[in-house]
Formats: C-alpha cells, sequence, structure tokens
C-alpha cells in the first residue's frame, strides 16, 4: 500500500509538469536561503561557546566619565583580579596589535593576527597544543607561539626552537605551535608572544600600580572559580576606581559573559561583532521564506483540485477511504519537500561560499555539515510537508464522488478570500523588502559620495617604521623627484581613519564640568594644506611649534577644530585664539582653528581635535599621486620604502579605500537586502501565478461566454488584471508604513544620513505592480486566446 502511495505520487507529479515545477523552484528557494540563514544563526551563535569553561570566563568592560562605554582594561585591574578577589580562579592582559612584518632570515612576511598574552590566558581557552604548552612557552621574555598554518608559511613547517625578528624590535624564540584557531572565536590568534615582551617594548606596560596608558585593544580576561558571582567583583573594582579618579577616566567596570562578547557592537572587536537585532532579523526572515514556499505550494495545488476531482471520486467509488487519500496527497507533498530540501541543501552549499559577500560573516571559513544540520533538515522536511500539505489534502479528500464526477466540485467557502490574504502578505513583505533595499543602497550611495571635509582622492598612505627626522625628510625628498608624486604630508594618521586614534581628557574653563575627551592629531607643518583643510582663524602649525619647557612645565602650541571652539563656547573661532588648555599634563595656547572634517564614520558626531606637531609620533605617510599613472607612482612609492626601510613589509593603502571599508557591514547589509527583495518578488510571483490560475480555471466558461458576447482580448486581460492589481494596491498602502519606519529605525543610528525620499516608494509599488501585471497577464492571454468552443463544451 505505500509503496502504491508513493508510486501514485511520482506519476501525479510527472502528469502535472509545470505545476510541479513551479512549486519545486519556489520551496527550494525558499528552503535553499532558510538552510544557509539557519547554517549563519547556529555559526554566529557558536562564538566561544566550544570552550570547557566558557560558562566561567569572563570580559572586563568599563564606562567613563563621559558615558563612553570602553574596551580597554589597565594591567592594575588585572593584577588586582589576580591577588585580591578570592571568587577569580584567574586573569590575564589580552593586546591585539597592528598586522607587522615578520622577518625570517633575510625573507619579510606580513604578519596578522598579533597578540601579547599571559599564560593565564591559554589556559583558560581551548587551545590545541601540538608542540610546548602555555606555562612554559609564554613565560619569559623573546618567547613566541605560532599556529600551524603561521608555521608552515614561515619555517614550511618546522617551527620549534626557531628565531624570527618581530617588526624589526625583537628576536623571538618559537616556544610552541598551537592548531589553527577556530573560525567561530574572537581570538584569531596566528601569532602569540610572551607578556613579558611586551613589557620591554612598551615598559608603562610593567607599571602595575597605574591607571593610565594603553589602549582600546588592551583588554583584560578573568576565569572565575565554579559558582562564583560577578557581583561582588563588579562592586570591587568599581569601588576602587572611584578611589582613584586622578588618574583614570574609567568610573565603573562590569564582567561580561564570553558567550556574550561576540554580539557587543561596542567594543574593538579582535575579529568582528555581530548584532543580536541582526540574528533575529535573519531567523525571521527564513521562517517567512518558508512559510511564503508553503503559500505557493496550497495556491497551486488547489488550482490541480479541480482538475483532479474526478481522479479523487473514481478512487472512492473504487474502496479509497478519507484517510487514505490524504496519505496520499501528503506523500506526494512529501516527496516534492524531500526533492527540494534536497536541492535547496544543495543551493545553501553554493550560498555560504558567498555569504561573506553578503553579510558580515565567517561561515565561509566554517564547516557547516554535521549532526544538528541533518536533524534540522528533517525536521525541515516534516514540518514543511505537513505546512504545505494540510489544506490540499483536507479540501482533495473531502470532495464528493457525485459532484465531482459531473466536475461540480467547489472549494470551501472564503477559499479565495483566504487566498488573496495570502498573496498580498506575501507582496507586503516584499514590497518592504524592495523599499529597505532602494533606501539602503541610495545611503550607501550617500556615505561614499558625501564631502567629508577634506581632500581624499589619489592619496597612497604607507607606515613610516622608524619616525627618524633625517629619514623623513629623505623619504619626502626622493618621491617629489617623480612628475607621478604631487606632495608628501606626515602625521599621526590621516584626517579620518579606522584605528590609531588618541584620546584626551582635556581641561578648560568653557567646557561642560570644565573638561571633555577630544581626540589628538599629531601633524607635520603641511599636513592641512595636503588634505585641503582650510584654516578659518589664525595660523597653521610650524617648526617652531614643538613641545617645550617653560618654568619647569612642558607646553605647545596647538591648533583645533571648530567643534572644539564650540565646545569652550565661542561662537567665533577668532575668540578662542591664545586660549589656554591642558592636556597629558602639558600647558598648551591655541595658535590656530581649522575647518571642521568628518574624521570617523558618519554614525558618528564631528568631534573635538587637537593637534600639534610632534615629530616623534609621525607613524604614516600619506603621499598624493597622479590618478592616471598608480602604477608608476606606486613602484616609485616602493622602491624607496623598501630601501630606507629593508626589514619591513611594504603594505601600501589607499585612502579612498579606507574609508570605503567604514561601511563594509553597511554595504553588506544592503547586498543581503537586494538578495531577499529579489526572492521575495520571485516567490510572490509564484504564488500569484498559482492564485491566476485557479481564476482562470474557475471562469473559464465565464470567458467563453464573454468571447462570444464579442468580449476581446484587451477586455478579458482587464477584467482578470483587476482584482489582482488592487491586491498589488492594497499590500503598497500596508507595506509603504512598514517600510518607512522600519527604515526610520536603522536611520536613526547614523548622524549623517539620507532624507526618505517619496521616490523611493513610487518605484517600489511601480516595479510590484510590473511584476504582478506580468505574471497575470501571461495566464489571463492564455485564458482570452482560447477557443470559446473548448470553454463552453458540455460537461
Amino acid at each position: 500500500m505505500i509503496g502504491n502511495y508513493f508510486k501514485t505520487a511520482y506519476r501525479s507529479l510527472q502528469k502535472n509538469r509545470l505545476y510541479t515545477c513551479i512549486n519545486l523552484t519556489g520551496l527550494t528557494l525558499g528552503l535553499g536561503v532558510a538552510i544557509t540563514l539557519f547554517w549563519i544563526v547556529r555559526f554566529e551563535y557558536s562564538f566561544d561557546r566550544y570552550h570547557a569553561k566558557a560558562d566561567r570566563i569572563y570580559r572586563i568592560k568599563s564606562v567613563d566619565k563621559f558615558g563612553e562605554p570602553q574596551s580597554h582594561v589597565h594591567q592594575t585591574i588585572i593584577r588586582m583580579l589576580k591577588t585580591q578577589f578570592p571568587g577569580v580562579e584567574s586573569a590575564a592582559n589580552f593586546y591585539g596589535m597592528n598586522p607587522a612584518a615578520v622577518q625570517v632570515g633575510t625573507e619579510i612576511f606580513h604578519q596578522n593576527n598579533i597578540f601579547f598574552t599571559q599564560p593565564e590566558m591559554l589556559e583558560m581557552l581551548d587551545i590545541r597544543w601540538i608542540a610546548g604548552n602555555p606555562k612554559l612557552s609564554l613565560s619569559a621574555p623573546g618567547q613566541v607561539v605560532i599556529d600551524e598554518q603561521t608555521a608552515q608559511k614561515l619555517f614550511k613547517g618546522d617551527a620549534m626552537g626557531r628565531t624570527l625578528r618581530y617588526d624589526n624590535q625583537k628576536v623571538l624564540t618559537v616556544t610552541g605551535v598551537i592548531g589553527n584557531m577556530p573560525a567561530n572565536t574572537e581570538f584569531p590568534m596566528e601569532m602569540i608572544i610572551s607578556w613579558e615582551t611586551m613589557k620591554q617594548i612598551q615598559p608603562d606596560l610593567g607599571q602595575e600600580d597605574k591607571l593610565s596608558g594603553g589602549d582600546s585593544m588592551h583588554q583584560g580576561f578573568a576565569l572565575l572559580k565554579p559558582g562564583a558571582s560577578t557581583g561582588p567583583i563588579n562592586t570591587g573594582l568599581t569601588r576602587f576606581t572611584k578611589s582613584r579618579q586622578d588618574e583614570t577616566t574609567i568610573i565603573s567596570y562590569e564582567l561580561q559573559p564570553l558567550a556574550d562578547m561576540h554580539f557587543d557592537t561596542s567594543k574593538d572587536p579582535f575579529r568582528y561583532s555581530m548584532p543580536k537585532w541582526m540574528l533575529y532579523t535573519l531567523t525571521s526572515i527564513g521562517i517567512f521564506l518558508i512559510f511564503i514556499a508553503c503559500i505557493n505550494f496550497v495556491n497551486l495545488a488547489t488550482v490541480q483540485a479541480i482538475q483532479r476531482g474526478r481522479e479523487v471520486a473514481v478512487r472512492k467509488v473504487l474502496g479509497s477511504g478519507r484517510r487514505q487519500l490524504i496519505f496520499q496527497f501528503f506523500g506526494e507533498t512529501g516527496m516534492l519537500v524531500l526533492l527540494a530540501t534536497l536541492l535547496g541543501a544543495l543551493l545553501a552549499a553554493q550560498l555560504v561560499s558567498y555569504s561573506s559577500e553578503l553579510l558580515n560573516t565567517s561561515i565561509d571559513s566554517s564547516r557547516v555539515w554535521g549532526p544538528e544540520t541533518f536533524l534540522f533538515l528533517a525536521g525541515l522536511v516534516v514540518i514543511v510537508t505537513l505546512c504545505a500539505g494540510f489544506y490540499p489534502a483536507l479540501v482533495l479528500s473531502g470532495f464528493q464522488p457525485v459532484r465531482a464526477l459531473q466536475n461540480r466540485v467547489a472549494l470551501p467557502d472564503g477559499g479565495i478570500s483566504l487566498r488573496s490574504s495570502l498573496v498580498v502578505m506575501q507582496f507586503v513583505i516584499a514590497q518592504v523588502l524592495v523599499i529597505c533595499t532602494l533606501l539602503a543602497m541610495k545611503q550607501i550611495r550617500y556615505f561614499y559620495e558625501k564631502d567629508l571635509g577634506f581632500e581624499k582622492s589619489g592619496i597612497v598612505t604607507v607606515n613610516m617604521p622608524d619616525r627618524s627626522g633625517a629619514l623623513r625628510e629623505r623619504f619626502r625628498h626622493q618621491l617629489k623627484q617623480y612628475p607621478e608624486i604631487r606632495e608628501v604630508a606626515f602625521g599621526l594618521t590621516t584626517p579620518a581613519s579606522k584605528r590609531n586614534h588618541w584620546w584626551s581628557t582635556v581641561e578648560h574653563a568653557g567646557l561642560p564640568n570644565g573638561e571633555a575627551t577630544f581626540r589628538v592629531q599629531h601633524v607635520d607643518t603641511n599636513y592641512f594644506n595636503f588634505f585641503h583643510i582650510p584654516m578659518v582663524a589664525g595660523r597653521t602649525i610650524t617648526v617652531g611649534d614643538t613641545t617645550r619647557k617653560v618654568n619647569g612645565e612642558y607646553t605647545v602650541d596647538i591648533v583645533v577644530n571648530e567643534k572644539a571652539t564650540r565646545d569652550m563656547g565661542f561662537k567665533n573661532p577668532e575668540k578662542a585664539l591664545g586660549q589656554r588648555l591642558k592636556f597629558w599634563g602639558m600647558e598648551s595656547t591655541i595658535i590656530g582653528v581649522v575647518k571642521d572634517y568628518h574624521s570617523e564614520d558618519l554614525k558618528s558626531k564631528l568631534v573635538g581635535h587637537v593637534y600639534f606637531y610632534a615629530t616623534w609620533n609621525f607613524q604614516l605617510a600619506s603621499i598624493r599621486i597622479d590618478n592616471s599613472k598608480k602604477t608608476e607612482a606606486l613602484a616609485h612609492i616602493g622602491k624607496h620604502w623598501k630601501a630606507i626601510f629593508p626589514n619591513h613589509y611594504f603594505d601600501p593603502k589607499f585612502l579612498e579605500d579606507d574609508i570605503r571599508s567604514f561601511y563594509d557591514s553597511e554595504r553588506k547589509l544592503s547586498n543581503f537586502l537586494q538578495l531577499f527583495a529579489v526572492l521575495g518578488i520571485l516567490i510572490g510571483s509564484l504564488g500569484l501565478f498559482g492564485l491566476v490560475s485557479f481564476v482562470v480555471t474557475q471562469r473559464t466558461k465565464e470567458i467563453g461566454v464573454r468571447k462570444v458576447l464579442g468580449a476581446t482580448v484587451y477586455n478579458i486581460v482587464q477584467l482578470l488584471s483587476r482584482d489582482f492589481l488592487r491586491l498589488m494596491l492594497i499590500s503598497f498602502i500596508i507595506a509603504a508604513p512598514i517600510a518607512w519606519l522600519a527604515m526610520q529605525r536603522f536611520l536613526k543610528e547614523y548622524t549623517y544620513k539620507i532624507d526618505i525620499s517619496i521616490w523611493v516608494f513610487v518605484l517600489a509599488a511601480a516595479l510590484s505592480v510590473g511584476v504582478a501585471l506580468l505574471t497575470v497577464s501571461f495566464q489571463s492571454i492564455k485564458a482570452a486566446l482560447t477557443n470559446p468552443v473548448k470553454s463552453l463544451r458540455s460537461e
């Protein structure tokens, strides 16, 4: 009997090839994307949960007196955790460094994911040790642990006991090799250097009684004893930092569970962060796609119900019970769903390889197949079969034999309104996706095209490993002899950069509560002219404006931006000239004011800036080139840079590319929305096709009568299209406010954003109506062209 069910199901699917193909396409697309989203959500939630002690590992978070969350933790806090809190089993400093050059023999390598830490950190985490161990391999200065792929890259696999030179500063000995870290970790450690080495490179990090120094990539982690509470530790650290407010701006501390670290977008991540709202959105979209795929199946199966009425009647006359018929129709659905799931899984395997381009995730480098996936697929088959097959099986098995044999079958009352409602729901979501996609693309274009207040075109940047004035000026002089090189400037960073931001608490009577946090920028004398940043008051910096000692105190002449003068209460920038500020323990005098520019991404507000001449900290060279001769210019820059810094890796970057990278997450989200907008319209169109087919089947005789009475093809198409266009209008009326509210909430995250234009809604409506007309017209014209004699044949 069961074999007969499957044989009959196969024959039925083969007989109705068009509907089978449409159903299979809709289900495959919906299930394929749903499987991909399942993999992504599972992967993102798995970050660092695989460690055996994960439930007892915490990251130290803090908040400063200006209300800003901070990632940075001072080494003093780590020492306190180790010695003064009985609930803490161990604690460790963890410092993420910029990519650097690594020299092995005469060969130079570019090394990413470099970290400095203590043995306790590697004991907290589950790490596969191939050689060495955390207690001995990171206990002394000059020790380094590398992962398998780095060992292969640097030493062809034979790494233990070998030496390398890090950033042309320290010779390190490989004392351990670990397995490659998995993709689902916040600690992508490829090279781990002992903390004792860090103390030699930055001696201030050896002073464990001070609360200053370091940066946001210097973070701290603690392992609590089983059953220990975070409350007393949070209270104790907060009480301690409040007693030392003369040394730090931090006012409170909190231990953050390791499992929550990946979802914290306020921290500086070692890999990347994923907001939880994004995962909730992905889950919702996955459920929606499965749901509308089921709707399409129901719509198309209902259309077939009329054609299969006689088949059902004959089966009932020959003795089939309703239960047997229900099993048969569920068998047909299950066979189709199983095939769609298999094809969807193959589609998902392809989509995952492109996921990093569509979304800010690294799942493409992880393993997706496993027991959980097969369990999910099995559950998906069962749930979709039940959801998609229930209504058709119930309706088809309920036909009365006599009425079915007379072609007088009728569907339950309200069937059309139900299916119309479902199609409206499909197009509501499709139009919301289209509107949001168009607005997101417009916002991304705004990011790329907005004037940031400085010139960013045609600028190449390279790091300056040695900040010696003689080498710097030699480099500048050598480059300017080429016509492809227009100008060279030096500074701590470019006007807009993602990393290496320096900040200071600035004291001035005009500031709120007498102080504020300003960004500190070290610049040379032609920095403002180079980037086309105009002066609005006073003069620019000269070589004579260096830090000097007066009456036993350090002082320096500075330039500030307009935002800083407004913060100090000066509406006219001229009034700020000659004002005295205090920062970093230095007295300073304002000699000039520059026009505001955007130094952060456009999600951030303008911030106050302090600029001064500090040759000791010109870490970056900015080189303006002839854009039409990029290849020649880069060759000249590389030639002289390598000659001056032969032990470092040459890594030139274009400033425009760096600025575009500010918005990688937004760009990927836009790509993501484009994909789902297309899928939403496509799957919705399949559902609409099903509903049109049903209506045409129901009104076949009416169409024939109208044609006999003189109706044209246009009249018939208009007749059948009118109701569906009304559905599109209803869906747009519902979708427009939903999309508007969603984008209002999305754009609220940005300080600088587009206006929501009415043309976006008009374009989305036109697109949806166009797709609907195309879908409806295909079936309508086919029905209108049918010979009325065939339509009016007696049953």
